[in-house]
């Protein structure tokens, strides 16, 4: 245990050092760009020193370290979000991870993200049809998240991906259509006080998705992200939470700071509700966030948690809703 926890400490150092690295071409693999939980979609996709749950996976493995302080050893969470509603039902996002605590190690988890990305038509060269075939993203997650200390996590996350454009029968010269790659996430949360956390971390440092060659690629989107949460208030009543964070493309052209804040209004810790704001101005987006969840503990026993979110799209694109479901056992 002593060895892997100096291993992780190497996490904290890289997080410092992660912002200029990997300065290449715009990012792909937009599958791994949307937010688990509809919970932190909600408060302004914020959640990077929130989420000390499942979702914290994807969020900031750090956070993940302290997923069982509940005192529930294991967790799976589901998302699922329609992404073009009304124009092309069969396109939607996925996401899918579970966790359980091992004694004197901490947590480990598998996690899964599948992006559907519709029927799409395969034409000639004279415009003529010659078939149809579905475009997916997938994504494979293991993750690992220890404490440090009683108020430190720290954590790290393994991934593979692949992009499935089309078959080979339907590409130009029937190259290859698909590419893969791998890539690391690392993070840290930290805990001043009871009521205050703040957490870091870097996702999908890894080489470019290739496609028939490296002058067809694609690179991961890496991403640097800061994250502050704060309760601000909490009684057996009521609780008020307020949430922030603040994200940096590492992948050069895009450019891409996203800032988002969020409040989350609690009561009885069974019914929530939660407003946000996102700013990305490079995305087009700057707009509201809100949804609500209910947990079951209270009136069941059994630590069961529905959230949706509704969120915005780039401009002239209609908003999307995310529905979610956590359990504890």
């Amino acid at each position: 245990m002593r060895s892997m926890r100096t291993i992780l400490l190497g996490v904290l150092g890289t997080l410092l050092l992660a912002q200029p690295a990997f300065a290449v071409s715009q990012a792909g693999g937009i599958g791994l760009t949307f937010p688990a939980g509809a919970r932190y979609n909600a408060l302004g996709e914020a959640g990077t020193a929130l989420a000390t749950d499942i979702t914290a996976m994807w969020w900031n493995p750090g956070g993940f370290a302290f997923a069982a302080d509940g005192g529930k050893k294991h967790g799976v969470h589901f998302m699922y979000s329609p992404l073009a509603a009304g124009l092309a039902e069969d396109v939607f996002i996925n996401w899918f991870g579970y966790g359980q605590q091992i004694e004197g190690w901490g947590m480990v988890g598998l996690s899964f993200t599948f992006l559907n990305q519709g029927e799409q038509v395969a034409t000639d060269e004279t415009g003529a049809v010659v078939g149809t075939f579905n475009s997916k993203q997938f994504a494979v997650d293991l993750s690992y998240g220890a404490k440090l200390s009683n108020n430190l996590g720290v954590g790290l996350g393994v991934k593979y991906f692949r992009d499935e454009l089309a078959p080979d029968q339907f590409t130009q010269d029937q190259a290859s259509g698909a590419g893969s790659s791998w890539a690391i996430d690392l993070g840290f949360t930290y805990f001043p006080t009871d009521r205050f956390s703040v957490g870091s971390s870097v996702t999908n440092l890894g080489p470019d998705v290739t496609f028939v060659d490296a002058d067809q690629s694609d690179p991961m989107p890496r991403t640097w992200r800061l994250g502050m949460a704060y309760d601000a208030y909490y009684s057996s009543t009521a609780s008020l939470t307020l949430v922030s964070d603040y994200l940096i493309s590492l992948v050069t052209e895009d450019e891409t700071k996203v800032l988002g804040l969020g409040v989350e209004l609690g009561y009885v810790d069974t019914l929530f509700l939660r407003f946000g704001y996102k700013d990305d101005q490079e995305g087009d987006i700057t707009a509201y966030t809100g949804g609500a969840g209910v947990n079951l503990d209270r009136w069941m026993g059994r630590a069961l948690v529905f959230d949706y979110a509704s969120v915005p799209q780039a401009s002239g694109l209609d908003r999307v809703h995310r529905f979610s479901f956590n359990y504890q056992f």
